[in-house]
C-alpha cells in the first residue's frame, strides 16, 4: 500500500492527481469509498421468490449469489492494504468491521430468524448461531496473506460453503 499513492492510484484511474484528491482528500478517505461501493456488492437479503425455498437453500443462496473474494469479502490485495492502514487510522478498521461484517452478520440473522419463525430450526441465540455460520464460511485469512498460493478457488470455496451449512444446520435443531 506505501507504493499505492494518490498519484499511483490517479494514474492507474486515468485520472489526475488534483481530479483524485477533489473526489477523495486523502487515501483513508478512497479506502472508505472503496467500501461504500462494496458494501452491499457480496451478501444480500433474498428476494421474495428465494425467501419462499426451506432454510437450507436460502442459506446456500444467500452466500453463492455473489463469491466472494477467496471467501474473504474483499481481494486480498486490498484487505492487506487496510491491514496496513489500521494502526495510522483505526477507523478504516472500524469501517471494515461496521460495514461489511457487522452488515452480513445482520443479513444471515435475519434468515435464521426466518427459519426460527417457520420452525424449520430451533436456537436460542440467531446472532451468536449467525456468528459462528459465518466463521464456519469464512477461510482463515492468515495463510493467504502470508503466501497468496494458499488462495482458495471459487470451487474449493463452494465445497466449504456446502459443507459449512450442512454442518451447521445438523448442529442445530432442525424441526421436520
Amino acid at each position: 500500500m506505501d507504493r499505492a499513492t494518490m498519484q499511483a492510484i490517479a494514474r492507474r484511474a486515468g485520472m489526475s492527481k488534483r481530479t483524485l484528491y477533489d473526489i477523495f482528500p486523502s487515501r483513508t478517505a478512497l479506502l472508505r469509498g472503496y467500501l461504500d461501493t462494496v458494501a452491499d456488492q457480496f451478501i444480500r437479503p433474498l428476494s421474495a421468490a428465494d425467501a419462499a425455498l426451506p432454510i437450507a437453500e436460502r442459506l446456500d443462496g444467500l452466500f453463492s449469489r455473489r463469491p466472494r473474494h477467496q471467501g474473504y469479502g474483499l481481494p486480498l490485495e486490498i484487505l492487506r492494504a487496510f491491514i496496513a492502514q489500521v494502526p495510522s487510522a483505526p477507523e478504516i478498521g472500524h469501517d471494515l468491521v461496521d460495514k461489511l461484517m457487522r452488515r452480513d452478520l445482520r443479513i444471515v440473522v435475519g434468515e435464521l430468524e426466518r427459519g426460527v419463525a417457520r420452525e424449520e430450526v430451533v436456537m436460542a441465540d440467531t446472532e451468536a448461531a449467525a456468528a459462528l455460520l459465518l466463521d464456519m464460511l469464512r477461510p482463515w485469512p492468515m495463510e493467504s496473506l502470508l503466501d497468496p498460493e494458499r488462495l482458495a478457488t471459487p470451487e474449493g470455496f463452494a465445497r466449504r460453503r456446502r459443507l459449512a451449512i450442512e454442518v451447521f444446520l445438523n448442529g442445530v435443531a432442525v424441526c421436520r
